[in-house]
């Protein structure tokens, strides 16, 4: 690592994180703009988030507007589906986006049920109706209640994101599940929430006709100014558009960084280009901590078999790799020199850059940056830090897996 006279390591030429120059550059490759004036509040688990989302959606007025990846038909799904029918029986405008392939393991009854008590709903890519469309799925979550409130952020409609931090779930009482999935969202109040909207219209206009013009008015209030945040909505649609925006967010960040990053993903398998920003960032002095799945922790463990066969590279940088043990880690998030965050649906993998819709939130804003980072350090003690030696030391056949799954990481 090459250091001054003075003993201090080089600053990269990126522009700083959250400086004016960096925003701009953002404004170019994300195709997106920072809105200032935001409050934006952190929501870890589901003992946190789905309790907002239920307040939300119980004071909503006139519209409520969901995407989700996976909405499940279990009791988590059920009683969200019994709040949405109750809020559009009052007459708000209630309206679900949703994966057909993300959300397979639900019957069709949960939607049909939505669907004849006033619920408008939805589907992307149902794999019958749309077979060429089976690999190009909608990652994307939003939550948008009367264009006011925005939720964001990794977790699905399901039993394992709604459970709390006692292992009960939020909404059924008495049921218990083993352990909850460590996950994160963020709430949106400001300028900010109508790009979350105009994010969810895009794909739901995509599917069908679009909103009556008369409802516009409602669904983009005047937001004030209610904080001091400055929130970025990026939404990545490689299918619709073509583009590479929330790639170019985080290879952003990466390159800017000059202090620290921390990093929490649960399917980290990045694309060579984000794994040489990383491994650049640490060899110019960058503190640069990752917190991923372990194959025991992850539910697609064949992701960290793949994942593994790249942490050599990171690791002799100077990248330090943290597996999480016990229960699953779902959570996307990241925070870069204790100023600037990001919060969203996206993967550090290839299926994230090339084949899934997604959405990330870039929010400037260190007391936002410093949560993220105390979460963090408090994750750490579930974790176990991956080393050189370990990786040297794994038998021919377990190496022979991880290289042929590292074939197909872009799949994953």
């Amino acid at each position: 690592m090459e250091v001054h006279a003075t003993g201090e390591v080089p600053v990269p030429e990126e522009p700083a994180p959250g400086s004016a120059a960096f925003e701009e550059r953002l404004d170019r490759t994300t195709h997106s703009r920072s809105r200032p004036g935001n409050l934006v509040q952190m929501l870890f688990d589901g003992v946190s988030s789905f309790a907002e989302r239920n307040r939300l959606i119980s004071a909503a007025v006139h519209s409520v507007h969901l995407q989700t990846f996976i909405f499940n038909d279990d009791e988590t799904g059920w009683e969200l589906a019994k709040l949405l029918v109750e809020k559009a029986r009052q007459g708000v405008k209630v309206r679900v986006l949703y994966d057909a392939v993300g959300s397979n393991r639900a019957e069709a009854a949960i939607f049909e049920f939505m669907r004849t008590h006033r619920v408008e709903v939805r589907a992307w890519g149902d794999p019958l109706e749309h077979p060429l469309e089976m690999n190009d799925r909608w990652h994307e979550k939003h939550l948008i209640v009367d264009g006011r409130v925005s939720i964001e952020g990794g977790m699905n409609i399901a039993n394992e994101y709604a459970f709390g931090g006692s292992g009960k779930l939020v909404f059924s009482r008495g049921e218990v599940g083993t352990e909850p999935w460590r996950d994160a969202d963020v709430r949106i109040e400001g300028p900010a929430v109508a790009d979350a909207q105009r994010a969810f219209l895009r794909n739901w206009r995509r599917l069908g006709e679009d909103v009556p013009p008369e409802e516009l008015p409602a669904l983009f209030p005047d937001p004030g100014m209610p904080g001091t945040a400055w929130v970025r909505v990026v939404q990545h649609r490689p299918e619709e558009d073509g583009d590479r925006n929330t790639h170019e967010l985080y290879l952003q960040c990466f390159r800017s960084a000059r202090r620290w990053i921390r990093i929490e993903n649960a399917y980290f398998l990045p694309p060579a280009d984000l794994r040489k920003a990383l491994c650049d960032a640490a060899r110019r002095g960058v503190d640069v901590l990752v917190m991923t799945n372990s194959r025991e922790s992850n539910d697609l463990a064949v992701v960290t078999d793949a994942a593994r066969y790249f942490y050599d590279e990171l690791i002799a940088a100077g990248v330090r790799v943290f597996e999480k043990t016990g229960g699953t880690l779902h959570a996307k998030t990241a925070t870069f020199d204790g100023v600037y965050s990001i919060v969203g649906s996206v993967n550090l993998n290839g299926r994230s850059e090339r084949l899934d819709s997604e959405d990330a939130i870039g929010i400037l804003d260190a007391a936002t940056a410093r949560a993220l980072e105390v979460r963090f350090e408090e994750g750490l003690s579930q974790t176990h830090e991956v080393t050189a030696e370990e990786l040297r030391n794994e038998d021919f056949l377990t190496n022979l897996r991880q290289f042929s799954l590292s074939l197909l990481a872009w799949t994953f």
